[in-house]
């Protein structure tokens, strides 16, 4: 399924789904929201308020008020793919909750659902509080940047002209749709979000969604790619005229996957 339809559902659907899978197995409500409250830091009274008011369930997380740093230990296979090889950042989430759920009707202890780091990590960022194992990792961390040229700007320099290439590129294609940031990301947004990019150490990532690959799969047999994931790498030139070729087709085809 599309992932932008996965964002667009209902939450309380979702979650009358996940209770029922996990209670026919003989797990108990009050576990499954505690698999929910500890991965997204929701109370069950919020949760309880998000389920009324019709939230979608993409915004059901990116309005977590605190996501587990401890959900990255999440690993395996579930509804085919590794949770911890898929490259949307909201995806990943939804996943994250699946697989919970999924040991949960499987019989596993909560104490072994709910992760917990076994040792504490060597360095803590005292900008942003997140803790890594390595002192100085490089990583973001600060307040989102609000437009895309903010974004760029705070890209490593050698990166900023590969991603206004990109960038440029996908305004002269699509003129009409609208300029923002979405999980973090440069976006292109009609209706729903259209197309994403974001750079990355070694390559950009293009994100048209996983209908807009299969479509241009023949013109893509020298990048690589996954499931709505396109990976543009430094190493080689832009292909400028692909992408904005891209760009026009996720726009023409947005209203058939709402």
């Amino acid at each position: 399924m599309d992932n932008e339809k996965v964002f667009q559902m209902n939450f309380g659907k979702i979650y009358d789904a996940l209770l029922n899978k996990a209670t026919k197995k003989g797990r108990t409500k009050a576990e499954v929201d505690e698999v929910i409250c500890w991965l997204t830091g929701y109370g069950t009274e919020d949760m309880e308020k998000a389920r009324a008011a019709g939230l979608c369930y993409g915004d059901f997380f990116r309005n977590a008020p605190a996501l587990n740093p401890d959900r990255t230990l999440i690993k395996g296979v579930v509804c085919g793919v590794r949770v911890e090889e898929i490259e949307d950042p909201l995806m990943r989430e939804i996943r994250y909750l699946d697989k919970l759920i999924d040991e949960l009707a499987k019989g596993k202890p909560m104490e072994k659902i709910l992760r917990k780091q076994e040792e504490p990590a060597m360095w803590v960022c005292p900008k942003c509080g997140r803790s890594f194992r390595r002192k100085d990792q490089d990583h973001y961390c600060g307040k989102a940047p609000e437009t895309i040229e903010e974004y760029i700007l705070r890209q490593p320099e050698e990166t900023q002209p590969y991603l206004r290439q990109i960038n440029d590129a996908i305004k002269f294609s699509i003129p009409e749709a609208k300029e923002k940031i979405s999980w973090s990301m440069p976006t292109y947004w009609k209706g729903r979000n259209l197309i994403q990019f974001a750079a990355s150490k070694r390559h950009i990532g293009l994100y048209p969604g996983p209908e807009a690959v299969e479509a241009f799969a023949d013109k893509l047999t020298d990048y690589k790619t996954s499931k709505g994931t396109i990976q543009l790498p430094y190493s080689k030139p832009l292909p400028l005229e692909l992408i904005a070729e891209i760009a026009a087709w996720c726009e023409a085809n947005s209203q058939k996957n709402v």
